[in-house]
């Protein structure tokens, strides 16, 4: 699917296989940044299995990740990349060109899902968020959070709420997902502790890295339900 992000979605015997988009943090990065993996360990993997292996394969044959911890990060990755798609397509609708190429597949794995169940989910959640204004691009601020009580690790990612980091980068920055950084903000919204800084654009929409602090952040990848 063309457009802005765009993406690739993985389809065998009709079911959803895999999806990607650039919109979203891929699985090294959500492996490493949430410091579950160092990086190279992932790096090894990735260098290890080529040229027709798959880097998962590797990490659970040295016991680095267990089967069900790899099967949730694929579908949390591929439901992440459906979400992407479908806020692109909610916005612009027509800028969005298809094609469609056969029996390409993807090496990482596949999550096999039912397609129809998995895009009217994405689509539900892409008009549920928009009505909070949540989208990647969306910035936050603070308005106060005296009222509720957080976690060091949510604390840690609301440290990097400062009106200029965009809900995209705060997901790639901390191997966070898209889906649980967008949710999170919608219910920080709800309650008053966070609002919308600036409207997406295009301008500044790739991710901008930035060191996470490592202390605040071993477990921040639990706090968020990153693999919901």
């Amino acid at each position: 699917m063309g457009g802005d992000p765009g993406g690739t979605v993985y389809l065998i015997g009709g079911c959803l296989a895999f999806a990607e988009s650039s919109a979203v943090p891929d699985l090294g990065s959500r492996l490493v940044n949430s410091r579950r993996l160092g990086v190279d360990q992932w790096r090894r993997a990735q260098f290890d299995s080529q040229p027709d292996g798959s880097a998962g394969d590797l990490l659970l044959r040295w016991g680095l990740l267990d089967a069900a911890e790899w099967q949730a990060l694929l579908r949390s990755a591929a439901l992440d990349a459906l979400l992407a798609l479908a806020i692109q397509l909610t916005q612009t609708p027509a800028a969005a060109g298809t094609s469609f190429i056969p029996r390409q597949a993807h090496p990482v794995g596949s999550v096999r899902l039912d397609t129809g169940w998995a895009w009217r989910h994405a689509w539900q959640e892409a008009e549920r968020l928009a009505r909070y204004d949540v989208g990647p691009g969306a910035r936050l601020r603070l308005c106060g959070r005296d009222h509720l009580v957080f976690s060091a690790e949510a604390a840690a990612v609301l440290g990097q709420i400062d009106g200029r980091a965009t809900i995209r980068e705060l997901a790639w920055r901390n191997g966070l997902a898209l889906f649980g950084v967008m949710d999170w903000a919608a219910r920080l919204i709800q309650d008053g502790v966070c609002a919308i800084a600036a409207r997406e654009g295009r301008e500044g929409a790739g991710p901008r890295w930035a060191r996470p602090d490592p202390d605040l952040l071993r477990q921040v990848l639990t706090e968020l339900r990153q693999l919901s």
